[in-house]
């Protein structure tokens, strides 16, 4: 069966994983932040919906309807879609945060997709794909970086005893 999957670049954030998985997890805020997927709805349950509201780049925005395959706080959560059968098109993405250390951490995502049309979703879409998950990851890194520098100042000017 035909397959290939789609992957961001490993994106090291100057923040702990926990405020990352934070934001990660923040749905109203994506908007704010997020120029890749602008809006995402679900409850996070697996096998529930999830809507994806994406802006693809050079392919424009588009509604994906998925359904939730993972979700392990603060490290992973994943989606994923099947269209009629898995033979015909399976896609799974999971987006994932490492920890390097206490105060950094690495986030990455990959899709995952298998099937008879796959080489037409590969030609089609894996380039705006793959560029879009990395406007993503960078926009993540530069949200979580401003966060948790916001905190810790204040952090500073306001120590508990």
């Amino acid at each position: 069966m035909p397959a290939f999957t789609v992957y961001s670049d490993r994106v090291e954030i100057n923040a702990p994983q926990q405020v990352v998985w934070d934001i990660l997890y923040d749905l109203k805020r994506y908007p704010e932040w997020n120029p890749f997927t602008e809006k995402v709805v679900t409850t996070f349950k697996p096998n529930s919906p999830v809507e994806l509201h994406v802006n693809l780049p050079r392919r424009g925005k588009r509604l994906q309807r998925e359904f939730i395959t993972r979700v392990e706080p603060p490290e992973t959560m994943g989606w994923g879609m099947n269209m009629l059968h898995d033979s015909v098109l399976k896609a799974r993405r999971w987006q994932t945060l490492e920890v390097i250390n206490n105060q950094r951490c690495c986030y990455h995502t990959e899709d995952h997709i298998s099937g008879a049309l796959s080489p037409l979703v590969r030609w089609l879409f894996s380039q705006s794909m793959e560029q879009g998950f990395n406007n993503m990851a960078y926009a993540l890194k530069q949200r979580a970086e401003q966060l948790y520098q916001h905190q810790s100042a204040k952090a500073k000017l306001n120590p508990t005893t």
